[in-house]
């Protein structure tokens, strides 16, 4: 990663945004968006259901360290995300994804 950063000599923040946000379009294009589906109708429920899904995920990849999404509060405006992770450097993945 620090070595497209580099080729690239663009913010690595604006390239995890990329992967986050293409991400999204793989998992859409390959099928997966069906079992995205049932983690809820709205965006608090799906992203409430995160925790849920990485959870069942653990079972196949026992090592995975998987982060946590709480939706905090909602409104006309938006909607406040408590995201954590032991994992740095995913803030910018995340975001890509929820804005995808």
């Amino acid at each position: 990663m620090y070595y497209l950063f580099i080729y690239l000599d663009e913010p690595i923040s604006d390239i995890m945004d990329i992967f986050g946000f293409e991400f999204v379009s793989y998992v859409s294009n390959n099928g997966y968006d069906q079992i995205l589906r049932i983690l809820g109708h709205n965006m608090r429920d799906f992203l409430n259901g995160l925790d849920n899904l990485h959870e069942y995920m653990r079972y196949s990849y026992p090592r995975m360290r998987p982060p946590s999404f709480y939706v905090e509060k909602e409104s006309a405006e938006g909607l406040t995300l408590h995201y954590r992770s032991r994992r740095r450097g995913f803030v910018h993945y995340v975001i890509g994804q929820i804005t995808e």
